[in-house]
């Protein structure tokens, strides 16, 4: 049975085997060559021979150099050497988590007769010892695999090796999806306001879920419960809509504190969860039991940011940067969720953020919420559709690809951090 090796398009391979186990080969057939970074030909670069074993540190610091800046490039790469010590897998993650790319390990599971054969085959032949350790180190290499730091983990043997097909693939971030758009802010349980938003948008309601009758698609920017009075609400008209096609969803900040509750986790009640949960608590056990599951299915299969309209157009909660677009990690995820945070916090215990959207210069339109301000205004091809309905302000819906506001007045003021802490725009420069 043919094995498929899916890729991340932004991805960085690490190929990990003994001496002769034909990972090069496998490379070479799979990948362009200016994809492979090979440490053999990074060591006749610099000494002009391969088995000059005393170049080895050069040679390795022009390999981690070179895969550094393919990386910074957004450049998918390769990393061909043995990688069987593990301080030297570490140092290739590192690579790729300074850049944000999706770290593939490939295991060359080869027996040591087979690697051995090869070997002797060769122009250029490593000794027989040197292929016995390296089958060693492969051994405890697959027991501890699974505790480092891999996106995805390979363990090809022999066979599997001759008739593997890899794909290259997209990031599950990036849609093929072109519009039209209904973008619609942070909710925050306002669910009078988004039921009159989506009815003020052309949506109307087919067997209970709203659906506008010319196929455009909502989208949701997270945020869906606490602090207002119909949280629930709001948290299951979403979930009606993504669960029946006519909306996409990006989850916020609020609602991952929400999917911990749900997990059992110890999370501190604040901030307007204390709302959401009071309304939980007056479930029957059932009704409990399917609002959890719908919405842990939900959240589990959402993206912190999405790809749009063959990339013109970038939605996510709390923002992100340019140079994070196309690329995902758990730093990207945190800034989508937080955005630009500093770690410190203002009086009202708020966080302290950077103006990120100042600073943008992406050819994408990036549609954010998160921090609420008073208008949604353009700004260096980024808008910010938060414009704090639960505080008393408006829910917000940007119309894409028309760029046409669309907001609805709130119908009272649900939720208030004082005075210092109602519109928290942003309190330090980037």
């Amino acid at each position: 049975m043919t094995k498929t090796i899916q890729i991340p398009k932004t991805s960085l391979v690490v190929l990990c085997g003994p001496a002769g186990c034909g990972k090069s080969s496998f490379a070479g057939r799979h990948f362009i060559p200016t994809q492979v970074v090979s440490s053999d030909r990074c060591r006749a670069m610099v000494s002009d021979d391969e088995e000059n074993m005393a170049a080895s540190h050069r040679a390795f610091r022009v390999f981690r150099l070179i895969i550094d800046q393919r990386l910074a490039l957004g450049r998918l790469t390769v990393a061909d050497s043995t990688a069987l010590a593990a301080r030297a897998r570490r140092e290739l993650t590192a690579l790729g988590r300074k850049h944000d790319f999706q770290l593939v390990l490939l295991v060359f599971n080869v027996p040591l007769p087979v690697c051995a054969g090869r070997n002797r085959s060769r122009d250029r032949k490593v000794p027989e010892k040197v292929i016995r350790s390296h089958r060693l180190l492969l051994d405890r290499t697959l027991e501890k695999i699974w505790d480092e730091d891999f996106d995805l983990v390979y363990i090809l043997n022999e066979e599997e090796m001759e008739s593997a097909r890899v794909e290259i693939v997209p990031l599950p971030v990036e849609k093929p999806l072109p519009g039209p758009f209904d973008i619609i802010g942070d909710i925050h349980g306002c669910c009078d306001e988004l039921e009159s938003l989506l009815e003020k948008l052309g949506y109307r309601k087919n067997n209970g879920v709203y659906a506008h009758p010319s196929g455009r698609t909502a989208i949701f920017l997270g945020d869906l419960g606490d602090r207002g009075n119909r949280c629930l609400d709001s948290i299951n008209l979403v979930m009606d809509m993504v669960s029946a096609g006519h909306a996409l969803y990006i989850p916020g900040n609020h609602c991952r504190k929400l999917h911990a509750y749900f997990s059992g986790r110890k999370i501190k009640v604040g901030h307007g969860l204390e709302k959401t949960l009071a309304e939980i608590e007056r479930l029957s056990p059932s009704d409990r039991e399917s609002l959890t599951g719908r919405f842990m299915e939900m959240y589990g299969s959402a993206q912190p940011y999405l790809v749009l309209d063959g990339g013109r157009l970038v939605v996510s909660h709390a923002g992100i940067r340019e140079n994070m677009i196309g690329r995902l990690s758990r730093r990207i995820r945190e800034f989508c969720l937080f955005g630009d945070t500093t770690g410190e916090f203002t009086e009202d215990g708020l966080p302290v953020r950077r103006d990120w959207a100042s600073r943008y210069r992406g050819s994408a339109l990036v549609v954010y919420g998160h921090t609420p301000v008073k208008e949604a205004v353009f700004r260096n091809n980024t808008i910010d559709i938060d414009q704090g309905c639960v505080l008393g302000g408006k829910l917000t819906a940007l119309r894409y690809p028309e760029r046409e506001i669309v907001q609805v007045e709130a119908g009272d003021v649900y939720y208030s951090r004082g005075e210092a802490g109602v519109w928290p725009v942003y309190t330090r420069s980037p």
